[in-house]
């Protein structure tokens, strides 16, 4: 594939990656299936209401959004463009550092092999929570 065709894949999963991201923060925040839609429980010790620290973060809380095909979904296409964007960035820095077509080679099927071990295990992941797995 040329670079040009590359770099443009790069500039879309870096699009998609704001978009996708924005939909993680809303699955922690607006639409978090709590009662009162945060994930993190906040209480002050005098009253019941929010505060900025010592908050904490409920393992049940946080499987009840993977149990939901559909953020099970945008998680996994979150990883996808994750991983492309994030190892086709290192190829891209690595071959500038080391250039010649062995080391660009190289370079290109290290990328590869580590991209796809991310993506293996972070798929593992969301398809075990997504099953009702986990801790």
């Amino acid at each position: 594939m040329k670079e040009s065709k590359i770099m443009l894949i790069q500039y879309i999963t870096g699009i998609f990656i704001l978009v996708l991201g924005a939909l993680h923060f809303l699955a922690i925040s607006a639409l978090a299936p709590t009662s009162d839609k945060v994930l993190y429980q906040y209480a002050n010790n005098s009253t019941s209401t929010h505060t900025l620290t010592g908050g904490t973060l409920y393992y049940t809380t946080v499987t009840t959004i993977y149990h939901t095909l559909f953020w099970g979904s945008i998680f996994e296409l979150l990883l996808t463009f994750l991983v492309f964007h994030i190892f086709n960035g290192f190829r891209i820095i690595l071959s500038e550092q080391f250039p010649g077509d062995r080391s660009e080679k190289a370079i290109t099927y290290i990328m590869l092999v580590a991209g796809l071990i991310i993506f293996i295990w972070g798929s593992k992941t969301v398809v075990t929570m997504l099953l009702g797995g986990g801790l």
